[in-house]
């Protein structure tokens, strides 16, 4: 149970050590991730699947959960009272979940190899889009930048991965050499180690519990409470026998993602609220996955 999380833990650790031993590099880390590791991972894993009318309905369905799960968090950081750039930073990290690297390891744990599949259309389809779009826009939005729909408009389609996304749906018509498919997923592979250690430059123990009761409702929210009602509704409209519904279900339980706290950090928002949330989450992981799994089960 603890394999797919104790690397991140160790790649925090590692991160942080490298800091006090030697110096922080986290800029630069961040800067391979957006340039190479995420464009690599985004073609590795687009190209080889086939979009049909049921991958379309499933698109569509995990961005309709994701979009509620941004609404109830707007909801109740309005209720909380919280400033601009607090309420933000809450809405990307009570939202965004770790779906790709922890959750696929998580389905593949539990559910198999073959059913990794719906995790990868829910990371790429509804996660990693949602977030180079509308997290983007509120990434801008709660820094404060004074940006036009125009200029928020090319920050998102001049996004590294996101022009990688337009290529490889024009490259999807054509044969692909197998070394550069070889290439792509081996540097793809880099996205977890690299950006953790590179949180983990970024983390300060001494502010650990800062923002905590910020922090601790939007984990509980993103790992919790959302996926609690997808439950009980896909229940309701499914039944839980299916094994992609159980899927969807850890996916949406996921801790906060790695990518959207170095989105959030590179583009002004609160560092300790998405440091500690992505840190609290997955912790936080080893017991609530737990638990949903056996509830599934």
């Amino acid at each position: 149970m603890l394999d797919p999380i104790l690397p991140i833990a160790i790649y925090l650790i590692l991160g942080y050590l490298y800091k006090i031993l030697f110096q922080d590099n986290s800029k630069q880390l961040v800067d391979f991730v957006i340039y190479f590791s995420l464009p690599a991972i985004v073609f590795s894993k687009i190209y080889p699947l086939t979009l049909d009318s049921r991958v379309v309905g499933l698109i569509f369905m995990f961005i309709g959960v994701i979009l509620f799960n941004l609404f109830l968090s707007y909801i109740i950081g309005k209720l909380l009272r919280l400033n601009k750039l607090y309420l933000a930073t809450f809405m990307i990290m009570a939202t965004f979940g770790n779906t790709s690297f922890i959750g696929f390891s998580y389905i593949d744990a539990f559910y198999g190899q073959d059913f990794i599949v719906y995790g990868l259309i829910y990371d790429i389809f509804g996660s990693f889009l949602l977030l180079v779009s509308v997290g983007m826009f509120i990434i801008t939005w709660g820094s404060g930048k004074k940006n036009s729909m125009v200029g928020i408009s090319k920050s998102i389609f001049l996004f590294p991965p996101m022009i990688m996304f337009f290529l490889t749906i024009v490259a999807k018509n054509f044969e692909i050499p197998e070394f550069l498919i070889f290439t792509s997923q081996n540097l793809g592979s880099t996205l977890v180690p690299i950006a953790m250690i590179a949180i983990g430059m970024k983390l300060e123990l001494k502010h650990i519990f800062s923002r905590i009761h910020i922090v601790s409702i939007a984990v509980v929210l993103k790992m919790f409470i959302v996926p609690i009602i997808v439950l009980f509704t896909f229940k309701y409209i499914y039944g839980i026998d299916q094994t992609w519904v159980k899927v969807t279900i850890i996916e949406v339980a996921m801790p906060p993602m790695t990518m959207a706290a170095v989105l959030a950090i590179k583009g002004g928002l609160d560092e300790k609220i998405a440091i500690n949330s992505l840190v609290l989450g997955v912790i936080a992981s080893l017991f609530t996955i737990t638990l949903f799994v056996q509830y599934l089960a």
